[in-house]
């Protein structure tokens, strides 16, 4: 069994009401790879290389994912029910975020009407809402819900997509900043040869879908 990792840095916002920016000055370790989607939505986006593990030709089986979280989340003044969403994803094919990410945080990845992805090529999804604690005055951010999905299907794919979505739902007009913890994704896996003709078709789905987005 091989252990592999991928970071997402910790996100700090700044901003109000419908229009939030990602904190330029936020210090060593905040906003890597961050980007903005739109005025509630941003997105870290990491690639696995898995191509030393899928070499001769064999596929990867996943014995577990998960995803561990560095801290905990934070807001400045808040008002009741002020809370965010984080999605986290991992996909053997790469994802048309800029295009999906409505969908895929209203459906879910790999689910009907959830973008491009279907679901044996979502090995794992998590979905976690936290909402502020206003009996700290915003200060920390408690986890109000939780949902856990995926395929953990094996691929023959030899890069892992990994995506990590932040949606901002604040319902007062109060918040005007947002720390999002750093994320730690870890895989346990194994590869094995699979029988040729199982290999060839899986091979050729995951390639039918990935010319339908060009990702270098």
């Amino acid at each position: 069994m091989k252990t592999l990792l991928k970071y997402h840095s910790s996100l700090i916002l700044l901003g109000s009401a419908s229009d939030y920016d990602i904190n330029a000055s936020g210090g060593v370790g905040f906003n890597q790879g961050w980007r903005k989607l739109n005025g509630l939505t941003f997105v870290s986006e990491r690639i696995l290389d898995c191509a030393g593990l899928a070499m001769e030709e064999e596929t990867l089986f996943f014995d577990g994912i998960t995803v561990q979280d560095g801290g905990v989340g934070a807001g400045a003044i808040g008002g009741p029910g002020d809370s965010f969403v984080v999605m986290d994803i991992v996909s053997s094919v790469p994802l048309d975020i800029d295009n999906d990410f409505g969908k895929i945080l209203l459906h879910g990845a790999g689910f009907p009407s959830g973008g491009m992805s279907n679901f044996e090529h979502i090995p794992y999804s998590k979905t976690t809402r936290y909402t502020l604690d206003i009996d700290t005055g915003a200060a920390f951010a408690f986890k109000a819900y939780s949902e856990q999905s995926g395929s953990m299907e094996p691929t023959a794919s030899d890069r892992l997509y990994i995506y990590r979505l932040v949606l901002v739902s604040n319902f007062s007009t109060l918040l005007t900043s947002l720390t999002v913890p750093s994320a730690r994704v870890l895989f346990a896996l194994n590869t094995k040869e699979e029988p040729t003709f199982e290999y060839l078709m899986r091979l050729k789905r995951s390639y039918d879908l990935q010319q339908s987005l060009d990702v270098d």
